[in-house]
């Protein structure tokens, strides 16, 4: 084992690690991007030539977006679409045409439901067709809600929107995660296990909404520089509940683990300014990450190694540090980076994105991602000696999702793959309710 890696061990799993009859468990996923997607090396041009009279800076913006490994993002707003020349929020726009903060809330209040709407949609409509019953008995066994979010603020908010327009009934339980940043997906996660375990026939669904590109700054300091060539618009949910038939969801939720490393508060910072959200990010943050990363781990996984990973691409220097920590093979980073290069990072909404592609990968036949880059993965070596498989069923691996946000705060699920016992159900026809909130394209962008 990697000595990294080998901490000291013992029984430090949490209490709702343990299987019991109302564990909680992902039922379903759905995700969603804006219509607008951009090429990567397309943003880094225009970008640029908003610095027209610094060309180090340029250089600089062209580079960065070079070498950020995405290839795609995709932003909720047209502005960024126009020439340079026309564009309130391009970087080299005058100060007193650069849209408030105001003006930016108004986009959000505008465009946020939206995504999260089509994200929650999917994920209703891909559990009813696993579940073979009909979207609207799917949306009627809703009990909660919980909405996540770091871009933008009104009221009502988008917790209420999001229930209206879905048609949840009046008195479904509505909590709001804001502001936490890239790591709040878990908050919503450990909040929906939670009402799960103490209310078992409860169905919590988990809305994740971030845009992003209604942030962008006029400043060219280093840290804003790396923030406009990462972030983007997008939105994931979950119907989290607990599967009361075999095979039923996607992962079961073992415990949760969350640790702040001393002395970071400064290195990841989130403002509210005049003109937008204000990002502050320190160039220590994937060194602090992997060097705190290890003994978080080992509080889930004291004697054995996860049997697979799904790590919120931040950067790409994220996920390059964290897999040189674990020694991880790039197969098993595979779907972080697939989601990073097809999409950028969507802040919290990002590690169901991972998530969904995991599970994907995981269930295809003969898929296996249980083994370090020391011994290469391959189908014979399903038997697991080393990664966890939960009991005696080889097919039922367990492995870890982590996300990192501001504190520096570094939190990790413990998850076991349900596998999937058949091949997905053809998708029933939508009812009259969930008609009003997609515009019948169901295939995610």
């Amino acid at each position: 084992m990697n000595n990294s890696y080998a901490l000291p061990t013992g029984d430090e799993r949490s209490a709702t690690q343990n299987s019991t009859p109302n564990r909680a468990a992902i039922l379903s996923l759905g995700t969603a991007v804006p219509e607008h997607g951009l090429c990567q090396a397309d943003i880094g041009r225009w970008m640029a030539e908003g610095f027209a009279d610094a060309p180090a800076i340029r250089r600089a913006v062209r580079s960065l977006h070079a070498q950020s490994a995405i290839e795609r993002r995709y932003t909720c707003c047209p502005e960024y679409l126009q020439p340079v020349q026309n564009s309130r929020f391009a970087p080299g726009a005058s100060p007193a045409a650069v849209p408030t903060t105001a003006e930016r809330m108004a986009i959000y209040a505008n465009e946020a439901p939206k995504l999260g709407l089509t994200a929650a949609h999917r994920a209703i409509v891909s559990y009813a067709a696993t579940a073979a019953t009909a979207p609207d008995r799917v949306l009627a066994s809703i009990t909660h809600l919980v909405v996540v979010s770091c871009t933008g603020f009104f009221a009502p908010g988008l917790d209420f929107v999001i229930a209206q327009q879905l048609g949840l009934a009046s008195t479904v339980s509505r909590t709001v995660i804001g502001f936490m940043g890239c790591s709040a997906a878990f908050n919503g996660l450990r909040t929906a296990q939670q009402i799960v375990g103490s209310q078992p026939e409860a169905r919590v669904l988990v809305v994740c909404v971030e845009l992003c590109s209604l942030h962008i700054q006029q400043n060219c300091s280093p840290a804003h520089l790396i923030a406009m060539s990462l972030f983007a618009d997008g939105a994931a949910a979950c119907l989290v509940g607990k599967a009361v038939a075999q095979g039923e969801g996607l992962f079961h939720l073992e415990g949760f683990h969350t640790e702040t490393q001393p002395d970071t508060e400064r290195a990841m910072i989130w403002e509210i300014g005049d003109h937008g959200f204000v990002l502050h990010l320190s160039p220590q943050i994937p060194r602090h990450i992997a060097a705190a990363a290890p003994a978080t781990l080992r509080h889930l996984f004291p004697t054995e190694e996860p049997a697979f990973w799904a790590i919120h691409p931040g950067g790409r220097v994220i996920v390059d540090q964290l897999q040189a920590t674990f020694a991880l093979s790039p197969h098993q980073v595979a779907a972080s980076r697939a989601i990073l290069r097809r999409y950028g990072n969507l802040s919290s909404a990002t590690i169901l994105f991972v998530l969904q592609e995991l599970y994907q990968r995981l269930s295809r036949p003969k898929s296996m991602f249980g083994k370090r880059s020391s011994s290469p993965p391959t189908p014979s070596s399903a038997a697991f000696s080393g990664p966890s498989t939960n009991g005696t069923d080889p097919a039922s691996l367990t492995g870890v999702a982590m996300a990192f946000g501001p504190g520096l705060v570094i939190e990790m699920v413990r998850l076991t793959l349900i596998p999937a016992q058949c091949e997905p159900a053809a998708l029933p026809s939508h009812s009259t309710t969930l008609h009003r909130i997609a515009s019948g394209d169901d295939e995610p962008r």
